[in-house]
């Protein structure tokens, strides 16, 4: 079993409609993308046309990828942690893949944003 957290430094955002593509042999609509770059790790979430098959979430080691395939009315939810939360955490794991995930850090209850 591998597993890989990371601080995310930046992040990648795209948007489209229906851009084809191959992940494991598995044809995938992709409305949207953020990607999570670490030092040497990268963390992709797609967000997929309701028409596209699903994928199982993957995390590559050799690669130092990770991925989760999420539908794209999701993505306004993750956008939003990305821009808003600081520190955000992206969290892979080869045994369970399900849970590949981003979060933040530990925050006091009822801290308002600033």
């Amino acid at each position: 079993m591998a597993t890989k957290q990371f601080t995310v430094n930046y992040y990648r955002a795209a948007l489209g409609y229906q851009n084809a593509a191959t992940w494991g042999n598995i044809s995938i609509k992709i409305q949207g993308y953020i990607t999570c770059y670490g030092s040497d790790h990268r963390f992709i979430m797609y967000f997929l046309h309701e028409t596209s098959q699903v994928p199982q979430p993957t995390y590559i080691p050799a690669n130092k990828v990770g991925a989760i395939f999420l539908p794209f009315k999701d993505m306004p939810i993750y956008l939003d942690m990305v821009r808003n939360e600081k520190p955000i955490y992206a969290y892979l794991n080869s045994s369970k893949p399900e849970w590949n995930s981003i979060k933040t850090a530990s925050e006091p209850v009822g801290e308002e944003e600033s």
